[in-house]
């Protein structure tokens, strides 16, 4: 199985279940080796027990060889038979030691010597030894090691497919949980088992949500543009007021309650936009942008301040507008007033800094402020209470063109509100 996330990758944070497995497996291969090792060592016999056993063939040899001793066509056929049967190597000796026979393989290391003994009088020995194995006991133990390694191996590759449709199931989880409503789990052409299971529900579950999410941004969207024509009819209803002489203060309030909610659905819309990834680049250039966002917040022009090198970049003309109106309104309602609209040109992005005359941000306020729906504290008296969405909407304008949004202190008291666009 495999994640489909359509969008930018998820880092996930897998194989601890496949990492234990393979531990435990190892484990188990150096625990079963060691309980067979011993099993060997408790059955097997202690050197006391080698040495009877040692001491008793060295007799029976030496009984076996007795009879036949005087007769040598007979003895060099025992010695023949034996060295054959038993692939050892067998020297026949006299009472003085001279070597009368020779059968099996060159040894010079001789691991059993039986005296030929008969009614008391010795008649001679018999030396045998086994060859030396062409491979020492290291090749033994390089052996069990290889074949140790294998098993791990094996283990290591089981335990992977075990959990790999696991570590599927949670990249996908993850990409869901990021916000990436297109990931689904790919079943394969033959799903089976448990995980296949899960994976279809969470399939089934995702495009639910996907659904339901994709009807609410749609309903927003339309709603908030449908809002838009009845602001109009209210605004064209209070200019036939004061025309007709009705209270100035009264108007002037239904003018103020009509700018808000203007704002309020621009700010809807903007988010409807960010929502569906709708953005439409076109080629603008910097001062005039903040020019005509200081103009539709009805503030004078000689607020911006603006390099001279003004070369041009590609944003969401829309979206930018509404990132800077973002930031004088929250510099008017919360800030004590703008004091400037900088402009910055670099290299690889563009910079606008609503600078204000407030009291600035403290540290709490600052680790919060681009946080949806949160209202800072009223800088003073009459300020209203907004919905909170202004700084949130800003950061998310900025993040969808490449940039990124913060807050500074200003020298000499206030803050400086900045949002970046990057060039492309």
């Amino acid at each position: 199985m495999s994640v489909a996330t359509g969008g930018r990758p998820v880092a996930a944070r897998g194989g601890r279940l496949r990492r234990l497995l393979v531990g435990w497996f190892g484990a188990t291969i150096v625990a079963t080796a060691a309980v067979l090792g011993l099993v060997f060592w408790a059955l097997s016999p202690g050197p006391s027990a080698w040495k009877r056993t040692l001491a008793n063939l060295q007799t029976f040899v030496g009984h076996e060889f007795a009879e036949v001793w005087d007769d040598p066509s007979r003895r060099d056929a025992l010695a023949l038979r034996a060295a054959a049967d038993l692939e050892i190597a067998l020297v026949l000796r006299d009472v003085d030691g001279r070597e009368l026979a020779r059968h099996g393989a060159e040894c010079d290391d001789h691991a059993l010597v039986a005296a030929v003994v008969r009614d008391g009088r010795a008649l001679g020995s018999v030396e045998a030894c086994w060859p030396r194995p062409q491979h020492g006991p290291w090749a033994l133990v390089a052996g069990l090691v290889a074949a140790a390694g294998v098993l791990w191996a094996a283990a290591g590759l089981l335990a992977r497919r075990l959990t790999e449709p696991y570590d599927r199931l949670t990249r996908f989880a993850r990409a869901l949980a990021a916000g990436d409503l297109d990931a689904r789990v790919d079943l394969g052409d033959h799903p089976r088992g448990e995980p296949a299971i899960v994976a279809a529900a969470l399939n089934e579950m995702a495009a639910r949500v996907q659904d339901q999410i994709a009807e609410g941004r749609a309903l927003l969207a339309a709603v908030s543009h449908e809002i838009r024509t009845p602001l109009g009819h209210l605004r064209v209803l209070a200019e036939l007021l004061r025309d007709r002489g009705a209270d100035a203060t009264t108007i002037a309030d239904v003018e103020r309650e009509v700018a808000d909610l203007d704002t309020l659905v621009g700010k809807l819309l903007a988010d409807a936009r960010l929502q569906f990834s709708a953005l439409s680049r076109t080629p603008l250039h910097a001062q005039a942008i903040a020019a005509r966002a200081l103009a539709q917040a009805g503030l004078p022009a000689a607020l911006l301040v603006a390099d001279d090198d003004d070369d041009g970049f590609e944003a969401d003309p829309t979206l930018v507008v509404r990132a800077l109106g973002n930031l004088l309104e929250n510099a008017r309602d919360h800030g004590g007033g703008v004091r400037a609209l900088r402009v910055a040109i670099e290299p690889d992005r563009v910079v606008f800094t609503v600078d204000d005359d407030g009291p600035g941000f403290d540290a709490d306020e600052r680790g919060r402020a681009f946080d949806p729906f949160v209202r800072g504290k009223a800088s003073h008296a009459g300020t209203r209470t907004t919905l909170g969405l202004g700084l949130s909407l800003v950061e998310r304008i900025a993040i969808a063109h490449g940039g990124e949004a913060w807050i500074e202190d200003r020298e000499g008291g206030g803050a400086a509100v900045a949002f970046s666009i990057r060039r492309v």
